[in-house]
């Protein structure tokens, strides 16, 4: 059966709402400690196991879920020590902490090998790829392939306060790069890279996001398009999707944020209606099962006390 990867990013209302301009408020925990387990309990329910993405500075302050992911049968990977942006061209300590000093925390905190990276609002370059590589993790899933990705870019800049906040990343880059689930060679290594699934031809981008931005029609088109691909495709969560402005009594100025005008109920709906599309002709699995299968090797098992560094 043809593999549909599934992750989750766990990014903080605070983060979110760093992206829109406004000073970083303390994190308010509800991304760990109520959307996770919200998450959780949906995709066990559908039989889906997932990637999240996980802050390392955000969940330290809650080992006992972290673990809970990872005993629930789903991937811990990284999304950074801090999510800051601009997140592409770090210098080297900065790179440190947000790339290795991550890894070694989650690995910790989970009990199990991270092999996985995202950055923050897909802002990656190629010096980031290699280092990732040189740090012992197998694969990116970093990477947009679409025409859309410059009005994302854009996009980051003018919902924030005064165009302050952007990517490092030129304004084109890595619309017209490859579309697949592919292997790259590094100077630091082999890594492979996960892409936001697109469309055939068009390069649509599908992720859950644009559930709440497009006509119903055009994103079940858009979906049903991009599960015509022949081999793996993903499917994008954030953790606010989990999440309700009222019922959990978040900062307000979140409401900003695609979504976060609905009732959990109906957030909840849509989440399980997309993940019962996803799995009709696929089976949903987290991200580093790809590459394993790609590679043609088993998923690793058993806890690893140390950074696996192969």
């Amino acid at each position: 059966m043809k593999l549909a990867g599934l992750s989750v990013d766990v990014d903080s209302v605070a983060s979110h709402l760093e992206g829109y301009g406004f000073g970083r408020p303390p994190d308010d925990g509800t991304a760990m400690r109520v959307a996770v387990p919200r998450a959780l309990d949906l995709f066990d329910r559908l039989e889906a196991r997932a990637t999240f993405f996980l802050i390392g500075g955000e969940a330290e302050s809650y080992p006992d879920r972290v673990r809970e992911i990872t005993d629930r049968g789903h991937e811990v990977a990284s999304h950074s020590m801090t999510h800051r942006l601009p997140f592409a061209q770090l210098d080297e300590a900065r790179a440190q902490e947000e790339i290795v000093d991550s890894k070694g925390l989650l690995e910790r905190l989970s009990g199990t090998t991270v092999v996985g990276f995202r950055a923050p609002s897909w802002d990656a370059d190629a010096t980031l790829c290699e280092r990732l590589a040189r740090a012992g993790y197998r694969y990116d899933a970093s990477a947009y392939p679409s025409i859309l990705l410059p009005l994302l870019r854009r996009s980051i800049a003018s919902r924030s306060d005064g165009g302050s906040v952007r990517t490092m990343s030129g304004l084109w880059d890595g619309v017209f790069g490859p579309a697949r689930v592919h292997r790259m060679s590094t100077p630091g290594g082999p890594l492979w890279e996960i892409p936001v699934s697109t469309t055939p031809w068009a390069r649509l981008p599908y992720y859950h996001t644009l559930r709440y931005v497009l006509p119903r029609t055009a994103f079940h088109v858009i979906g049903a398009w991009t599960r015509t691909r022949r081999g793996p495709v993903t499917y994008q969560f954030h953790a606010v999707d989990f999440l309700d402005v009222r019922e959990d009594g978040l900062d307000p100025r979140i409401a900003r944020h695609p979504g976060m005008e609905s009732v959990l109920s109906s957030k909840l709906a849509l989440a399980e209606d997309s993940l019962r599309r996803l799995g009709r002709s696929r089976r949903i699995v987290p991200l580093k099962e790809i590459v394993h299968t790609l590679d043609g090797a088993p998923a690793p098992v058993a806890r690893q006390e140390t950074p696996d560094q192969r």
